[in-house]
C-alpha cells in the first residue's frame, strides 16, 4: 500500500490519535478518501472492501474471516440498499454492525446511523446489542474512537455533553423500536431526519408493519443515504419479501440452493440470500469440529429437524433461510394475478344505473374496523364489473371518560352517515355477524332492521362457482354448473374464492394496494373431496403478524353484490376449460360402445 495514505490521514485526524495507532489512522484515512484516489499521478489505496477489514481487524482481531462475511462486506459497500436475507445465525446481523459502526467511527460529525428492530428487547438482544459490544470492545483498544453511549436511550453520540444538555442525535448511532404497546409505529419520526450520511439498519424487517418500507422514500432525500435490510425469510408480501423481491418477481425466482445474490426492485437494491445447507461450516469434512460455532451448522439443522419437517415454515426460515416460493401457488390471489387481469385498474362506465353495496368487517378492541362501498354494473364494453373504492378504517372508541355510546352504537351512527351520503339504502348494507349478534341490534336501533347480516362460520353455500365452471353430475352423468358446497369445504372460503373469481373473470377494478396485499398472505389447501379450505384467521395471524381485515371488508362487499345481482362470469382459466369438457368424453364413451353392441363379430 502507498504510505502516502498517511499524510492525508493524518491532515483529517492527526488531532485525534496518538503515534500509537498509526495504523488504525492509515485505514480510517483511507475509508475517508473513499478507498482509493490520485495523489501526484499515482492511484493510492485498495477500494473500500480492503481497508474496512483492515480497520476491523485492527479494532476486533479475534474475529473471524469466512466466505459468508466476505460476500456481506462486499455487496454492503457497493450498493445503496443491501437486503441480507438467510436463516438464523448466519451472522447478518454482526455483517450491518460492524460496517456501520466502522463508517461511523470514520465520519462521526456528519453520519446518523438509525437502528431498527421490532421492540426495545429485540433491539438489545439482535443489532442494538452487538452495536454496544463492538464498540465498547472497540474503545477498550482504542479509548480515543468517537462516540459517548447513553444506553438508557439505545444511542451513542458524538457530542460530549452533560445530561442536562441536549445531544444532536442527528450525529451518532441511536436504536429505534418499531412496535410499541404491540402497535406499528415505525420510523415516522425520524423520515424527515436530515443529515450528510444517514445509514438505517432494519433489523427483523419480515415482522414490520406494511408501511415499514414508505420511510425510505422520505430518507433518501439526504445526500447519502444507504440501508441494510435484515431477516429471515417468511412471506413474499411482508416488508422483507417486498425488499428482496427480484426484478423479475418472486413467481419466476427458483429457490436458491446455494448462496445467491440477485438486484431486487426495491430501490434498485441488491439481495444477498444467505442458504443455511451453503454455510462455511459445511466447507469441512463431517466429522471435524463446528469452525464457526456461531454459525449455522449440521448439528442446528439435525436439531431443528427433530421438531419440524422439511417442508414447513420453520425450517425454511431457520435453517434455509429461502424464500418458499411454492407457497405462492397456494394463496387465494397473487400480485401477478391481479396485474394480469387489470384488478388495479379503472372502469369506464356504459352510463347505465349502477349498484351500490357498503359492506362492513365490524371489530372493537383488537382487530380493525372497516368499511367502505363498491358498486357494480356495466362498463363500455357491455360488461358488468364490480369497482372497488378505498375503504376507510372507522374509529371506535371501547371506553374511556366521558364515553357515553357502546362501541356498536358508534359504529351503526357512522355507517348510517356514510350511506346516507352515499345513497345506499339499508336492504344494501352488509356487514359481519360472526360473533356480533349485538351489532345488528344497534343497527336497527340507530337505523333500519334492513340491514343484511353475513355469518362467515358454517358450511358453502349450493350457489353455482361462476357461470362456466362445469362438472359432470355423480349421480345422473348429466353436465351442470359445480356448487359452492362441492368447491369449498367452508363458507368464508367461499367468501374469499368469489373475490378471487371475480379477479380471474376481469370483473373487479380498483382494487388497492393494501387490500391486494392482505389477500396475497392468505393460504388454501386442499381437503376431502378435494375441496379448497382456507387457511384459519388464527393461523395466518400468528405467520405474517396481522389479520386480514381489509380483504375480510372485500369478501364481504363482493357477497353482498352477488346477492343484489352480481354475477361471475367467465374464468380465465384453460383448465376449468378442459374440466369442462368431459362430458364429451363421457358421450364419445357411450357412443363406442352402442356402434360395438350392434358390429358383426367375425371370429365368432
Amino acid at each position: 500500500m502507498n504510505k502516502v495514505i498517511r499524510k492525508s490521514s493524518i491532515e483529517r485526524y492527526g488531532t485525534l490519535w496518538p503515534d500509537g495507532a498509526s495504523d488504525l489512522n492509515i485505514e480510517m484515512g483511507a475509508i475517508a478518501m473513499g478507498g482509493e484516489w490520485h495523489d501526484n499521478g499515482a492511484v493510492c489505496g485498495r477500494g473500500l472492501s480492503f481497508h474496512y477489514e483492515q480497520m476491523r481487524r485492527i479494532l476486533w482481531p479475534h474475529l473471524d474471516d469466512h466466505r459468508w462475511h466476505r460476500t456481506c462486506r462486499d455487496e454492503v459497500l457497493k450498493n445503496k440498499v443491501t437486503v441480507l436475507m438467510g436463516p438464523g445465525s448466519s451472522g447478518k446481523t454482526h455483517a450491518a454492525a460492524w460496517l456501520y459502526l466502522c463508517e461511523y467511527m470514520v465520519f462521526p460529525h456528519e453520519t446518523c446511523v438509525l437502528v431498527s428492530s421490532t421492540d426495545s428487547r429485540g433491539l438489545r438482544l439482535r443489532v442494538w446489542g452487538e452495536i454496544n459490544m463492538l464498540w465498547t470492545s472497540a474503545r477498550d483498544s482504542f479509548p480515543e474512537l468517537p462516540g459517548h453511549l447513553i444506553d438508557s436511550k439505545l444511542a451513542i453520540c458524538t457530542d460530549n455533553l452533560d445530561e442536562d444538555k441536549a445531544r444532536d442525535l442527528r450525529k451518532g448511532i441511536i436504536g429505534i423500536p418499531c412496535l410499541q404497546n404491540g402497535k406499528f409505529v415505525g420510523l415516522g419520526k425520524y423520515a424527515g431526519i436530515k443529515q450528510k450520511r444517514v445509514r438505517l439498519i432494519a433489523d427483523e424487517a419480515q415482522f414490520m408493519g406494511g408501511s415499514f418500507l414508505s420511510a425510505f422514500a422520505n430518507l433518501s432525500n439526504n445526500v447519502d443515504f444507504r440501508a441494510i435490510v435484515l431477516g429471515n425469510p417468511n412471506d413474499t408480501l411482508d416488508p422483507l419479501g417486498r425488499a428482496a423481491e427480484p426484478i423479475d418477481g418472486w413467481s419466476s425466482h427458483l429457490e436458491p440452493e446455494k448462496t445467491s445474490i440477485w438486484k431486487t426492485r426495491f430501490m434498485e437494491g441488491t439481495c444477498v440470500n444467505l442458504i443455511g445447507t451453503d454455510s462455511p461450516n459445511f466447507d469441512g469434512p463431517e466429522n471435524e469440529p463446528t469452525k464457526f460455532p456461531y454459525l449455522i451448522s449440521r448439528e442446528k439443522i439435525r436439531n431443528t429437524l427433530s421438531f419440524f419437517p422439511k417442508d414447513s415454515q420453520e425450517y425454511y426460515s431457520q435453517c434455509i433461510g429461502a424464500m418458499k416460493i411454492g407457497t405462492l401457488a397456494r394463496r387465494v390471489i397473487t400480485r401477478d394475478m391481479c396485474q394480469q387481469f387489470n384488478a388495479t385498474g379503472t372502469v369506464i362506465w356504459k352510463g347505465t344505473p349502477l349498484t351500490k353495496i357498503y359492506a362492513l368487517d365490524a371489530a372493537y378492541g383488537g382487530d380493525r374496523c372497516v368499511g367502505g362501498f363498491v358498486e357494480f354494473g356495466e362498463d363500455i364494453n357491455g360488461k358488468i364489473i364490480l369497482a372497488v373504492h378505498p375503504p376507510a378504517i372507522l374509529p371506535v372508541k371501547v371506553s374511556g371518560f366521558g364515553q357515553t355510546k357502546i362501541p356498536e352504537d358508534q359504529i351503526a351512527e357512522r355507517v348510517k352517515a356514510d350511506c346516507e351520503i352515499l345513497g345506499i339504502p339499508p336492504e344494501n348494507m352488509f356487514h359481519d355477524a360472526t360473533g356480533r349478534g349485538s351489532l345488528g341490534t344497534a343497527l336497527a336501533r340507530e337505523w333500519s332492521a334492513m340491514t343484511n347480516p353475513i355469518e362467515f362460520g358454517g358450511s358453502a353455500t349450493n350457489r353455482p362457482v361462476s357461470l362456466d365452471l362445469f362438472i359432470l353430475d355423480p349421480k345422473t352423468r348429466a353436465r351442470r354448473l359445480k356448487t359452492c358446497a362441492e368447491h369449498y369445504s367452508k363458507f368464508v372460503t367461499e367468501l374469499w374464492f368469489s373475490v378471487r373469481y371475480a379477479i380471474e373473470s376481469g370483473q373487479l377494478r380498483g382494487l388497492t394496494e393494501d387490500v391486494m396485499e392482505e389477500g396475497c398472505m392468505r393460504e388454501w389447501t386442499d381437503v376431502k373431496n378435494n375441496r379448497k379450505e382456507l387457511e384459519t384467521k388464527a393461523d395466518m395471524k400468528a405467520r405474517v403478524g396481522r389479520s386480514p381485515d381489509l380483504f375480510d371488508w372485500l369478501a364481504i362487499a363482493v357477497e353482498g353484490a352477488r346477492r343484489r345481482g352480481f354475477q361471475i362470469a367467465r374464468l380465465a382459466n384453460a383448465d376449468a376449460d378442459e374440466r369442462d369438457m368431459r362430458w364429451l368424453d363421457d358421450l364419445r364413451e357411450k357412443n363406442e360402445r352402442f356402434r360395438n353392441r350392434y358390429s358383426l363379430n367375425y371370429s365368432a
